[in-house]
């Protein structure tokens, strides 16, 4: 049984801003609707948000890019503010990299990590990493990946705190890497009223490959420790596009009873690193609510799939996959899994085709 993400009515953004002291200022602007839109989330419903999911997946897609670059993607749907954070140990395999993006009326913030870089190796050493480890109560995850989100903890917890307060996150660690730079005028853009100001009412993680696995430990990590009971409150969801499996069995049950209603997954078509680990490294275990698109939005899922057997079988499989694609002769080939269909831009593609948004690569340059 599958059910469609209904897209409810967005604003149009398309055109310029309302000249100063027009009718139309007093109107909200359709950057401060987007954020609107996603403060009034309700976890409650159980069902993604369609356009929390556009502006989540285009996060965790330019999140491989520079911080200029992730700005000005971001800039489109609202006026934000972004403190990112990155710690590599190439001894240890960590390589890891959050950002905090926080709305300007600080009320609302998405915590995005960033994935497998396919040019870093010791990103895909984290990845084969698999030996398992306890993680707090829930059971045993992936090595590599737990300890990505352990040595980010303190950053996160602090980023956390402040946002609860009602602080600006870039001003939380000194000599963080922020946006915008202190030389660059933080009010809002000509015809955009400033929003009322407040302390975090709203929280969103996100990621892509590595950083859909993470994004779900930071979670996990969330609903085990008391101390989070306020930031609980506030998780609106948690996305994830392209998502690796990240623990076992007893693992997943548990996180499934903890916060299973509010991890969305989202596959897409037939990307290979939801099939990960293999199951020759040991028995892994998704958990939350699965969206597939082939193409033509995202469908819930209820069969959720198993792992792949072996890595090198499958890798070559998925290899083969991207190249029939590129081969118009040999594209009716079926296969069970490919690289390609692991690309972020899918996970954008399939995102924007449940709203009225713009294109993926539209940027506000000022």
């Amino acid at each position: 049984m599958t059910d469609s993400i209904v897209a409810t009515p967005c604003l149009e953004i398309t055109g310029p801003p309302a000249a100063p002291g027009s009718d139309a200022e007093a109107e909200p602007s359709a950057e401060q609707g987007t954020i609107q839109r996603m403060l009034r989330v309700d976890p409650a419903m159980r069902e993604p948000d369609a356009e929390a999911t556009l502006l989540l997946s285009l996060a965790s897609a330019w999140m491989y890019s520079d911080l200029d670059t992730l700005e000005k993607a971001m800039s489109v749907y609202g006026d934000w503010d972004l403190a990112r954070i990155s710690v590599r140990n190439d001894a240890l395999f960590v390589a890891s990299d959050v950002c905090f993006i926080q709305s300007r009326c600080r009320r609302l913030l998405i915590l995005c990590v960033k994935g497998t870089e396919p040019g870093n190796l010791f990103n895909w050493l984290t990845d084969a990493s698999v030996a398992s480890q306890r993680f707090c109560s829930l059971g045993h995850v992936h090595g590599g990946f737990a300890r990505n989100v352990d040595v980010m903890w303190s950053i996160i917890d602090k980023h956390l705190a402040a946002a609860l307060r009602g602080e600006h996150i870039r001003d939380v660690l000194p000599g963080t890497e922020i946006s915008p730079r202190p030389d660059v005028a933080s009010t809002p853009a000509a015809g955009r009223a400033p929003e009322a100001q407040g302390k975090l009412e709203a929280l969103f993680i996100t990621g892509h490959s590595l950083g859909g696995a993470m994004a779900a430990l930071i979670a996990a990590r969330l609903f085990t420790d008391s101390k989070y009971g306020e930031i609980r409150q506030r998780l609106r969801g948690v996305y994830t596009f392209g998502q690796p499996m990240i623990g076992d069995a007893g693992f997943a049950a548990r996180a499934e009873e903890l916060f299973g209603d509010r991890l969305f997954r989202f596959v897409y078509d037939n990307d290979i690193v939801a099939r990960l680990p293999p199951l020759s490294t040991g028995y892994f275990v998704h958990f939350g609510r699965a969206h597939r698109s082939r193409g033509q939005g995202w469908t819930y899922e209820g069969k959720i799939a198993g792992q792949t057997r072996t890595f090198l079988v499958s890798a070559a499989v998925g290899i083969f996959a991207w190249v029939k694609e590129q081969l118009p002769i040999i594209r009716w080939v079926p296969v069970p899994f490919s690289w390609g269909d692991h690309s972020p831009a899918n996970y954008v593609e399939a995102s924007q085709l449940g709203t009225a948004q713009p294109a993926i690569f539209r940027f506000r340059i000022e």
